[in-house]
């Protein structure tokens, strides 16, 4: 059934929200806001993060299993499918890789550094704050960006729907607006504790994109890259830059992690548009291979999974 969730799952993405969101984020930060107000008034000064943490991740997830409880043994399998087809299509990213790097290429092509940093500090959450002193370093941006996206998104959510169905789909969702949504006012401790649990769920799904990447690109490079890196952990480890060197070792032979972590490289700064523009088509044709290497393991699996 799950073969079949994901790929009902990918063709309504694709075809039903392509042009814009119908399922609003926003409901989870008013969720969010409400637990912690909750338990300030509640709980001890000491223990009000622990509390709020604990059921803002407990709560969607017992709502979760009532329901499939509710819908289990009726019509056939199909409310219960319908529930995890909905859980998937909450936590996937709503605009398309392609259909987002398209749209920067648009006004890439222009030449307009503020209209493209204003682009990327509207569809990525880690811009907002970011000043770019180059064209090379918003390029840049956009290219690591568009990878993680993808993984976190995709790949990441693939992953834990196959490992642990719509409730891992679930934790991951959390976890991801709970890194996205805090402030000012949060607690570092709850902070940090989010940041290492969002570590935990990319560490495997890292690894098997990276070996995808391998297989889809360049093996000998990004298999070596992969070999030295294998092991890293920990907050201090930035997945988006690692995975950016894979998907650069896989295409290119080569991203360096210093090159990759300023985005002022000698390779950044002689590119011209033309080159940053075919860097990213690249990159994206990289990732569509994994995800049809992905669903086709899935479907192999699928069928021969009875026999096995």
């Amino acid at each position: 059934m799950k073969f079949l969730v994901i790929l009902i799952c990918l063709a309504l993405n694709y075809f039903w929200l392509r042009d814009y969101d119908r399922f609003d984020d926003r409901w989870f930060f008013r969720f969010r806001e409400n637990i912690e107000s909750a338990t300030r008034r509640l709980a001890g000064n000491a223990a009000v993060w622990q509390s709020a943490l604990a059921l803002i991740y407990a709560l969607p997830l017992l709502v979760l299993f009532l329901v499939l409880e509710l819908a289990a043994g009726h019509g056939i399998g199909l409310l219960t499918m319908l529930v995890h087809i909905l859980v998937l299509l909450v936590a996937f990213d709503r605009t398309q890789p392609g259909k987002l790097a398209r749209e920067f290429l648009a006004i890439w092509s222009e030449g307009d550094r503020e209209a493209a940093a204003g682009f990327l500090r509207t569809n990525f959450h880690s811009a907002r704050e970011q000043e770019f002193a180059s064209n090379e370093e918003v390029a840049w941006f956009f290219r690591e960006r568009l990878v993680y996206r993808s993984f976190e998104r995709m790949f990441v959510q693939f992953f834990w729907y196959l490992a642990a169905g719509p409730f891992g789909v679930l934790v991951s969702y959390v976890s991801y607006q709970l890194r996205d949504s805090h402030d000012a006012q949060s607690h570092p401790r709850a902070v940090e504790t989010v940041h290492m649990i969002v570590h935990l769920l990319e560490w495997i799904p890292l690894r098997l994109v990276a070996l995808s990447f391998s297989l889809a690109g360049n093996f000998v490079h990004c298999f070596a890259q992969l070999r030295k890196s294998f092991w890293e952990f920990g907050r201090e480890v930035d997945n988006a830059g690692l995975l950016y060197s894979f998907a650069g070792f896989a295409l290119f032979g080569g991203i360096p992690r210093d090159e990759s972590e300023t985005g002022t490289g000698a390779v950044g700064q002689d590119a011209g548009q033309s080159h940053q523009a075919r860097e990213i088509e690249s990159l994206q044709a990289l990732l569509e291979r994994c995800q049809l290497l992905w669903l086709g393991l899935l479907a192999l699996f699928t069928i021969l999974g009875p026999a096995l």
